[in-house]
């Protein structure tokens, strides 16, 4: 039986096992309430764990993270996220804002020699973005690609007005696109607009919370808020 299958499952404990990847099938565990993955070698958080609709707690600490999904936390479910000691790891998507993070450990300027990532930064601070983001926006774009153009009209043709992205096959589109469509890279955190291939990202430093009592001195972690325009990108405002 493959972890995919077990319906049923709420809780997931796999610390401790040299994992470098999670389990293929594991957002297919619609149950599942707290999972854990500490002390493993990951290096990231499938985007697919963000769909899980019962996900209450989440903990990957000590592991090799650089990055998280640019929509974990978008679910009201999820309310716990434990990522300390994740040494790669500089930025949290702001969905996250307002939950309980651990973060204790992150931020120390140490290279990621285990994957090449694309990275944006911001005064001292770089911060490494998902391997499926193409590009970063700036304020001084004025025209997005146009295979993000294309993946949105699809999007919005298929999903918001047929609510099902079945009548597209592989014959259609490559088969990475359709799980694309099926999967976003994430949402604007402004107006919630599937975002594909580009992403305007906004810094706000850990300072400037209410969680900032919480890390003082222990962390250089920010939170990240990830846009799809330039015009959400200069109107998004974290603490508003």
């Amino acid at each position: 039986v493959e972890v995919g299958d077990l319906r049923e499952l709420q809780t997931l404990d796999i610390s401790t096992n040299r994992l470098i990847t999670l389990p293929e099938r594991l957002h297919m565990c619609l149950s599942l309430q707290y999972l854990t993955a500490d002390r493993n070698h990951l290096w990231y958080v499938p985007r697919h764990l963000c769909q899980l609709p019962s996900l209450n707690e989440l903990s990957m600490a000590g592991n090799r993270l650089a990055f998280l999904p640019l929509d974990l936390g978008r679910s009201r479910e999820l309310q716990y996220v434990y990522v300390d000691n994740n040494i790669h790891l500089k930025g949290l998507p702001s969905y996250l804002y307002n939950k309980v993070i651990g973060c204790s450990g992150c931020g120390s300027p140490i290279q990621v020699s285990e994957v090449k990532l694309l990275s944006f930064s911001s005064g001292q601070l770089t911060v490494f973005l998902p391997a499926e983001v193409k590009s970063i926006g700036t304020e001084t774009d004025h025209v997005l690609p146009l295979q993000e153009l294309a993946m949105r009209t699809l999007y919005n043709t298929y999903y918001r007005f047929l609510k099902d992205l079945n009548f597209l096959t592989p014959i259609s589109l490559p088969k990475s696109l359709l799980e694309l469509l099926h999967c976003p890279l994430g949402h604007c955190h402004r107006c919630s607009q599937p975002m594909f291939t580009i992403v305007y990202p906004k810094l706000f430093t850990l300072r400037e919370t209410p969680m900032a009592g919480l890390h003082q001195g222990r962390t250089t972690v920010s939170f990240v808020a990830y846009c799809c325009s330039t015009q959400c990108l200069q109107t998004f405002d974290l603490l508003s």
